[in-house]
């Protein structure tokens, strides 16, 4: 009873088993070789920047805030602080935004709507204005 396979017999089958297991994934998986392209989201990066500045005292002051596409007039009020970078000689004048007011917000044609700024806006906005006085050196000209 105990049968003894032939090496060619072996080989058949498993060729055979082969091939129709190849023959099923092709049949199954029909690749798309059309390439049709979607259509995709134009994503904008944010635009944020401060369009201008004027201080209308020496710890006050107005600015016009660009932020994404739309126009901020906002006012604030500043602390002057005494800053360095740790190193003897490297002492300048550094800026703190206690308060910071919307007073009006447009958008791109120049039509009025409500404020829609959140803490995470204002908290970029008093970046962008400290950033802004040290980057044109405004605290130590006033």
């Amino acid at each position: 009873m105990n049968k003894t396979l032939t090496p060619f017999n072996t080989f058949a089958v498993t060729a055979l088993t082969a091939s129709v297991t190849i023959g099923v994934l092709a049949y199954a998986y029909q690749p798309d070789f059309g390439f049709a392209t979607q259509a995709s989201k134009q994503i904008e990066p944010a635009q944020n920047a401060v369009a201008a500045m004027h201080f209308t005292s020496i710890n006050s002051g107005t600015a016009v805030i660009r932020l994404d596409g739309f126009t901020l007039d906002v006012s604030f009020d500043f602390d002057r602080v005494d800053d360095s970078y740790g190193v003897p000689g490297s002492e300048f004048t550094n800026a703190d935004i206690t308060n910071l007011r919307i007073d009006n917000v447009t958008d791109r044609s120049g039509y009025p709507i409500s404020d829609f700024t959140d803490f995470n806006d204002h908290l970029t906005i008093n970046a962008m204005l400290v950033a802004h006085m040290l980057q044109n050196k405004m605290l130590e000209a006033v």
